[in-house]
């Protein structure tokens, strides 16, 4: 049971590289600084589902704090009236999550 559609990590990465430049009409720099900031997480995320062993309440709370890191790091490189729109997007994808969760 594969989160995310059956994406492996990179693939999901550039799909959400891809909503932010839209939504948010990220520059070219924004771009490679969101780029930059995406691979880092996606590595850190491997590493987090690799080694916690199966203690899922510790993977769930290290990939929360790690999500919350990014989204700080992405809001940094943003302008003003991009942060709002990044705002909507996180509440669009938190609704998405919980809807994903219930059977």
């Amino acid at each position: 049971a594969q989160m995310g559609g059956g994406m492996n990590p990179q693939e999901r990465m550039k799909r959400t590289l891809e909503e932010l430049k839209t939504s948010l009409t990220l520059t070219d720099a924004q771009f490679a600084k969101a780029d930059t900031i995406l691979q880092a997480q996606t590595a850190e995320m491997t590493k987090i589902r690799e080694g916690r062993g199966g203690d899922r309440e510790a993977m769930r709370s290290a990939i929360m704090d790690l999500r919350a890191k990014t989204d700080k790091q992405i809001e940094a490189i943003l302008t003003d009236e991009q942060k709002v729109e990044y705002k909507k997007l996180q509440e669009e994808r938190a609704q998405r999550m919980q809807g994903m969760g219930r059977g």
